[in-house]
């Protein structure tokens, strides 16, 4: 008889209807840490298909990031807007899904952003000041900072972890060629791998925080993204002027 109700339990649990995912709590989480997500950010669409043809938001997201193995992306509505974000890990907690009355303000939140078009994007790190002055980071390694890893390091005035590069390679070296060699291989293997976290310790170093995570194709794309959000950034680099029709003569410096 136990196990019976237990079976009729999971069935209706399986047959919940679908529904939009409104994060309920990030705060400590990876949501919040990495990807800047808040409480009341709802998900409306994975990989480019709304909610309304899945069966699950949560489950869609974590069959996807384990038979895949790669960032699956997510449509969030904010405020009523709506951006979108790789995500790398599942949501495991801290969210609920929304039903009837609840998910009916959702229901034509319908992102037009085919496969093609998602392998063209990128998650960008919008970082801003007290002032609202803002940079951008593209949150995708290249292969310059392993290669070149002290002229890159200089180029992004990271001087501790330069210092560190050289004194660990010139003591090695001292010690042995060979195995300085193979020390200054592993340290540039190292920058590499850290270089994102390594350029956003740059910018926090100037006193910059995270203000966004969103996908977009380019910088600009993400300034234009990050504008409708918080329209009182104002970038290093920008190119607003070009965004909203100006034509000039030179470029913005």
């Amino acid at each position: 008889m136990t196990a019976d109700v237990e079976n009729q339990a999971v069935g209706v649990v399986e047959h919940l209807p679908s529904g939009p995912l409104k994060l309920t709590d990030t705060k400590g989480t990876h949501l919040q840490v990495e990807y800047q997500l808040a409480a009341d950010d709802v998900i409306v669409a994975v990989n480019g298909k709304p909610w309304t043809q899945l069966s699950s938001v949560r489950d869609t997201i974590k069959n996807a990031l384990d038979f895949g193995r790669r960032p699956v992306l997510v449509t969030v509505s904010r405020d009523g807007k709506i951006f979108s974000v790789f995500l790398s890990n599942p949501i495991e907690s801290g969210s609920k899904v929304l039903l009837d009355e609840e998910a009916e303000p959702f229901q034509n939140v319908t992102p037009a952003i085919s496969i093609q078009d998602i392998r063209m994007l990128s998650n960008y790190t919008i970082v801003a000041n007290q002032e609202n002055s803002a940079d951008v980071l593209e949150m995708r390694k290249t292969f310059g900072a392993m290669a070149f890893s002290p002229f890159w390091l200089i180029a992004r005035r990271l001087w501790e972890p330069l210092i560190a590069l050289v004194c660990a390679t010139l003591t090695a070296f001292a010690v042995n060629t060979i195995f300085g060699t193979v020390v200054y291989l592993a340290m540039c293997v190292y920058i590499g791998r850290r270089q994102i976290q390594l350029s956003l310790t740059s910018m926090m170093r100037d006193g910059l925080y995270k203000k966004m995570v969103l996908a977009a194709r380019d910088e600009l794309e993400a300034q234009n993204v990050a504008h409708n959000f918080h329209e009182h950034l104002r970038f290093k680099f920008s190119n607003q002027e070009m965004a909203v029709g100006v034509k000039l003569e030179v470029e913005i410096i």
